[in-house]
């Protein structure tokens, strides 16, 4: 298998403190990879690099060379989602939620969209929770439900990376 993901000396400052120095990884195409470490050794960070959050973070810099397939993953086509420790749904409707994503991407063929938030929302898990009150705020939703929302949200624009950040910390033991 080949890499599609690879890391090679990269190192992060976060204005004159550096948080991540020196990591170097290859992550193969259809793996799970898990980074493991105690609270505050530079996980998040390294996946926000890697999603292009730190991209907003005033006074960061970023050094070595990060690709995906081979390209700089600091290419704008990249599609990279990302689901985090906290759920952070849209003050909007279940359904708006999910739509939002691919009618960034134009699609707005009534049809398609009620396919994508369906399709998305049983990815996740939560189809036979909500399937009768899409129109219901996603806000209104208990946390592990907040989470699956968000989980399905990232689905629904099919990402070529999806990035998860303890993503199942919200979510009760039964999900």
């Amino acid at each position: 298998m080949s890499s599609v993901i690879t890391v090679k000396d990269m190192c992060l400052w976060y204005g004159q403190v550096q948080a991540l120095k020196n990591i170097n990884i290859n992550i193969e195409e259809k793996s799970i990879t898990a980074l493991i470490g105690p609270s505050g050794c530079g996980k998040s960070t390294f996946l926000k690099s890697l999603n292009r959050m730190n991209d907003l973070v005033p006074g960061v810099k970023i050094t070595g060379d990060l690709r995906y397939r081979g390209e700089d993953i600091f290419d704008p086509k990249l599609n990279v989602g990302m689901v985090f420790q906290k759920p952070n749904p849209f003050p909007m409707s279940i359904y708006d939620n999910i739509a939002y994503g691919p009618r960034t991407h134009g699609i707005t063929s009534r049809a398609k969209l009620d396919e994508i938030v369906e399709n998305s929302l049983k990815g996740a898990a939560i189809w036979n929770e909500v399937k009768d009150n899409l129109k219901k705020s996603a806000l209104s939703l208990s946390g592990g439900q907040q989470q699956r929302l968000c989980i399905a949200r990232a689905l629904a624009v099919e990402p070529d990376v999806l990035l998860m950040d303890e993503p199942k910390s919200a979510l009760e033991p039964i999900s």
